[in-house]
């Protein structure tokens, strides 16, 4: 039994407009691809800007803190070396800023800025130490999902094949020590 198949034009127009269809979905998806990975290097890039910010502030709350006439002296030497050590630091998220950012974090448990006097100023002050303890906590954890979530669009077979990430460094997270007492 001999089968013929007869490709007429409107068989020809049909499968055009098929493979025409599929063309246009892959590349629609290569596109929407392409431009969230792009979305997720902004984010990381911004999540890490916000991250800096918050150990500036927390690094600069705690010179204050350490400068207030009711703080031992040796506690606020302490506190003040380790603020200024992680304010000194030139590159960004070189090793050396991650371990200065540990210590002052290691600083700030170990003193637990013991306050003579309470007043109005100095618990203001601390108040504002703790929540910028608190909101580096978040800031790295916002930025470390932010490179997950962007390393594994980065891992899929068809971008890396494609090469959709472009000339882009592959994202790092961020890791230092930031568990904040309890109580200050």
């Amino acid at each position: 039994m001999n089968i013929e198949i007869a490709w007429g034009v409107q068989e020809w127009v049909i499968l055009g407009a098929i493979v025409l269809a599929a063309l246009l979905a892959l590349g629609w998806y290569l596109s929407y691809t392409a431009v969230r990975l792009d979305r997720l290097h902004h984010r990381v890039i911004g999540t890490a800007a916000a991250l800096d910010a918050q150990l500036v502030r927390r690094a600069e709350a705690a010179l204050e803190v350490a400068y207030i006439a009711g703080i031992d002296p040796a506690s606020a030497t302490l506190m003040a070396a380790s603020a200024g050590a992680a304010l000194d630091q030139e590159e960004t998220w070189s090793q050396d800023r991650l371990d200065a950012e540990s210590q002052l974090t290691e600083v700030l448990r170990a003193t637990h800025a013991p306050v003579v006097g309470q007043q109005v100023e100095v618990d203001e002050l601390l108040d504002r130490m703790r929540g910028t303890g608190e909101r580096v906590k978040l800031a790295r954890r916002f930025h470390n999902e932010a490179v997950q979530e962007a390393r594994a669009v980065r891992g899929q077979r068809l971008v890396r094949f494609l090469h959709l990430a472009g000339t882009a460094k592959v994202p790092l997270p961020i890791g230092f020590d930031d568990d904040w007492p309890e109580t200050l």
